[in-house]
């Protein structure tokens, strides 16, 4: 593990240890042993650190955090797994729709809107295959002073990276993403307060599916999900097909 890369995950570390909820030395070695799943990159002057870690067999979490010098100004993560997997195995739903509202919400939303299944999913008792790869969006920040300078598009970027990184030929990606505005836990944005799903974050909600959209995400509203105040759930979601090329090196 290069010393640059290990430094800014050491402030990551740092930060997470919590809510990542693994021993550092075993990170470590996966990271020493696999280098492609802890990644530092610079671009236009910031550091992207993106690192994985799994949370079941199948299933694993990556974390993309954006740093300006030792200060995290920008994070996104995402659970992912074998499309196949989602469909079929319990502990994988287990994980998913657990970990929050949002991401069982997405799971639901997902298998809703692609494929035509009654629910629950699992056990999925249909014996056709799913190909590709399902990535569950858990958040996505950038601190406000730092908008406008392209670092969601590029982490987004980063986090197909990652998930691609041991794929070859032609990959179908899912993508999916609640459109509640998420709430920040680092720099000057941070709020105490825990987030409260309300009408008033209607034009958020509509602002970040307008931006996901440039990027080829269709946006749709759980017509049978209504909160109290008559608001509704709103996701996003990209179904694309990458081709991976294997270069030799010399």
């Amino acid at each position: 593990m290069e010393a640059r890369t290990k430094k800014y995950f050491d402030l990551s570390w740092a930060f997470l240890k919590s809510y990542i909820g693994l021993p550092y030395a075993d990170l470590i070695e996966r990271y020493t042993e696999y280098p492609e799943d802890c990644v530092l990159e610079e671009i236009d002057g910031y550091c992207f650190l993106a690192f994985t870690y799994g949370l079941v067999l199948g299933l694993e979490r990556c974390i993309v955090l954006v740093y300006e010098q030792e200060q995290i100004i920008a994070d996104c993560s995402y659970m992912v797994a074998t499309m196949d997997d989602v469909m079929k195995k319990r502990a994988i739903y287990d994980a998913i729709t657990l970990d929050s509202d949002w991401s069982n919400l997405e799971h639901f939303t997902l298998c809703n809107y692609m494929f035509d299944l009654p629910y629950p999913y699992y056990p999925c008792e249909s014996s056709q295959s799913f190909d590709g790869l399902a990535l569950f969006f858990t958040n996505a920040y950038v601190t406000k002073a730092y908008r406008r300078q392209g670092l969601f598009f590029q982490m987004l970027d980063c986090c197909k990276e990652m998930a691609l990184r041991y794929q070859t030929g032609d990959t179908l990606l899912y993508s999916i993403f609640s459109l509640d505005p998420d709430i920040p836990c680092y720099g000057p944005d941070t709020k105490a307060e825990p987030y409260y799903y309300s009408m008033k974050d209607e034009p958020t909600r509509l602002l970040n599916a307008s931006i996901l959209a440039k990027r080829g995400y269709e946006s749709v509203r759980l017509e049978d999900e209504e909160e109290n105040d008559g608001s509704k759930l709103w996701y996003a979601l990209l179904k694309e097909k990458e081709h991976i090329v294997e270069i030799d090196t010399i």
